[in-house]
């Protein structure tokens, strides 16, 4: 009992340090996106390990924990950002994941320093006070079961696909999509990600980019088809990306281009078969 109430009197320590400091706390009374974003990113700081990790905005965001149903794999996807502010966050990190996947949809968001800066704020210092912490969180909260999840997410991928395609863009959408990308903003984009791409593949991470289905109407759009050029001509070869193979017409749509939840865990399921495969092979070598 002597080593219970040790444990208890470090744990209350430790997380009135954290509050105090501002450290890295994922908490679940956070509700608003930048909020949500930075309880995201710091769940994956914490982590002593990472083997996968996803880097994207909304579009990956919809792949939730459940819907990912390796271990292997991490989603640091941030709604609203580009997905270089994860990809910034994976490279820096320590240990390097094993493999990164990049949603390349959008090209044209600046990475989100705020965030960055506020990640890096006493990082080192409060590391092994963190883990105490994230520690008790385990024992107060502990995760959902694997097996769970994944009952759960078989019945959704089983059940028929929505009557309701989805398609049709939301006005606020499909205005936003009539104007083709920057190119500035593309190429300042494009540039990130080969640097991060590059220092993650010198410390041996496999490093894809992908595309996140969207409905045909979206990728019809002068924003969507001019990215998907740039993107395609900056990294040319098939073996930068990971494709998508999922069959679309099984695919449905909130608003023409976030998947709905069965669409998401579809992709989701396929993505994880992919990333088992990637990580069986690096154990092998």
């Amino acid at each position: 009992m002597v080593w219970m109430l040790k444990f208890a009197i470090a744990v209350v320590a430790a997380i009135g340090i954290l509050k105090l400091a501002g450290g890295h706390e994922s908490s679940p009374l956070a509700t608003t996106t930048d909020a949500l974003n930075y309880a995201t990113a710091a769940r994956y700081v914490n982590n002593s390990s990472h083997k996968a990790v996803i880097v994207g905005s909304s579009l990956s965001v919809r792949m939730s924990d459940d819907y990912l149903a390796s271990a292997n794999i991490e989603n640091l996807a941030l709604s609203g950002e580009s997905a270089v502010t994860g990809l910034k966050i994976a490279a820096e990190a320590t240990p390097a994941p094993k493999v990164v996947l990049i949603e390349a949809n959008i090209l044209v968001r600046r990475v989100n320093k705020d965030l960055i800066d506020k990640l890096a704020d006493q990082t080192s210092v409060f590391r092994p006070v963190r883990a105490v912490a994230q520690y008790y969180e385990t024992l107060m909260h502990a995760p959902k079961s694997k097996e769970d999840a994944r009952v759960r997410v078989d019945r959704l991928i089983a059940s028929p696909p929505s009557s309701s395609s989805g398609t049709e863009l939301a006005p606020q959408i499909l205005a936003e999509a009539q104007a083709v990308p920057q190119q500035e903003a593309v190429h300042r984009t494009i540039a990130d990600i080969r640097k991060f791409k590059a220092i993650l593949e010198s410390n041996g991470a496999i490093v894809l980019l992908f595309h996140m289905p969207c409905s045909p109407e979206y990728e019809n759009t002068p924003l969507a088809t001019r990215s998907t050029e740039l993107a395609s001509d900056a990294f040319p070869s098939t073996s930068d990306w990971l494709n998508i193979a999922v069959d679309q017409s099984q695919l449905r749509w909130t608003d023409g281009i976030h998947l709905d939840p069965r669409s998401a865990a579809l992709v989701a399921r396929f993505i994880g078969h992919e990333v088992d495969k990637f990580m069986a092979s690096k154990t092998g070598s």
